[in-house]
């Protein structure tokens, strides 16, 4: 591959909204893949930018305006699809299915966030395709609202383009599950992921244990700082029983090390609790 095709790769796939870096690391067919994600991805801005710029023709008749309104709003959308599109992708993540105990990951699920995220996409994709329909099928339009409603009603052509956009828009949502089969590209974010999730976890251990034992040491010293003064007129009246306090009241301040209990064997994921593994243990 020239230098520039695999420039102009790798620009395409920067433009699909997943980590360059693990991309990067992958095979030349998951790059190839990415890199058609962000292609329809530019595609999905042009045209955003195109539908705005022809609708706001009939709002302001500027040609500046038509091209700032086209620009910000086919920035505004390729971003929401973007982001829409990072969301929609398998679970990496340990999960914990409670019915059936089960650990499952690398699986799309159709929930109602995932339902409802691609709702937003394909309504995404119907908005911008309306102005384009007018824009081919009748330029001369002097009544926008009215021509999309007609056309939509009349002209099959009005509901194939229709479609078509929006196949455009959920085609990179199908070919990110297309990688999931693959396994490289997800198998290398799981895990990073899980790395990033563990090390912050650990982090939070140490920085808690640090927290618990100075207010324990603290603690300790203002026990102490109150009970001097009576320990002390006690020595004076009866130093046996001093003593006696003196070592209890030792004993019981002492600095703690503090280690948090971990009810499962999978902290911080919690999918599977020590009792399993215990039982299984020989």
């Amino acid at each position: 591959m020239s230098s520039l095709l695999k420039a102009i790769r790798n620009r395409l796939c920067k433009l699909s909204g997943e980590d360059y870096f693990i991309i990067s690391k992958c095979s030349n067919k998951i790059q190839v893949i990415f890199s058609l994600i962000g292609l329809l991805v530019l595609v999905i801005l042009l045209c955003s930018f195109a539908s705005a710029l022809y609708f706001t023709e009939h709002l302001f008749h500027s040609l500046i305006a038509d091209i700032g309104v086209g620009l910000v709003w086919g920035y505004i959308v390729t971003n929401m699809y973007v982001l829409l599109l990072y969301t929609i992708s398998p679970t990496l993540l340990p999960t914990k299915i409670r019915k059936k105990q089960e650990v499952k990951t690398n699986r799309f699920q159709l929930t109602f966030s995932m339902e409802l995220r691609i709702f937003i996409v394909v309504l995404l994709a119907v908005i911008i395709a309306q102005p384009l329909n007018v824009f081919v099928l009748k330029p001369n339009s002097t009544a926008l609202a009215f021509d999309i409603k007609h056309l939509l009603a009349t002209n099959p052509l009005a509901t194939l383009m229709t479609l078509t956009v929006v196949a455009i828009f959920l085609l990179p949502v199908y070919l990110k599950y297309s990688i999931r089969k693959l396994g490289e590209f997800y198998v290398e974010k799981e895990k990073i992921e899980k790395r990033i999730i563990t090390d912050d976890y650990k982090d939070f251990k140490k920085e808690y244990r640090h927290l618990l034992e100075n207010n324990i040491t603290n603690y300790n010293k203002s026990v102490w700082k109150n009970l001097m003064p009576l320990l002390t007129k006690l020595e004076g009246i009866n130093p046996v029983a001093y003593q006696k306090y003196f070592n209890e009241i030792s004993s019981e301040l002492v600095p703690e090390n503090i280690e948090k209990y971990e009810y499962w064997a999978d902290p911080p994921f919690r999918t599977i609790p020590k009792s399993k593994t215990k039982k299984c243990s020989f």
